[in-house]
């Protein structure tokens, strides 16, 4: 399934950031972030497939406090509205995003300042003939 390449590459490093988004942790200087959560949201049907609410955060990092707030509220309203996020791979079918978790601040570490939200997906994951064993 291609969905975190799809968010990354297609969507959010399309816009506008200060930095672009990498996965899954922060990196040195400015950045932002996209980090895959746990989650056992799925339900599965008879023809092998399934929707998964798949759970992810993104997490900014700044010098500034306010551009870290600002931006991570820029996703998240950008998320919160997002029509279609398509699969390159025909993995799956994008159903909507839901803000699982407003904008908070993690904390502070040297000169920069952490802010987080959490999102899930919802999915409908497609059979696939590459993932069954004979």
């Amino acid at each position: 399934m291609d969905f975190l390449e799809r968010l990354l590459l297609d969507v959010l490093n399309k816009q506008d950031y200060y930095a672009m988004v990498s996965s899954p942790v922060t990196l040195q200087g400015n950045s932002i972030a996209v980090s895959v959560m746990p989650s056992n949201n799925r339900a599965v049907y008879y023809d092998g497939t399934y929707d998964q609410g798949y759970m992810f955060q993104v997490m900014t990092k700044h010098e500034q406090q306010l551009e870290a707030y600002q931006t991570l509220l820029r996703i998240t309203d950008f998320l919160d509205n997002i029509k279609d996020i398509p699969s390159q791979n025909n993995s799956y079918e994008f159903n909507g995003i839901t803000v699982a978790g407003d904008p908070n601040v993690v904390g502070k570490d040297g000169n920069h300042y952490f802010y987080v939200a959490q999102f899930r997906a919802d999915l409908y994951i497609k059979r696939s003939e590459l993932h069954e064993t004979t």
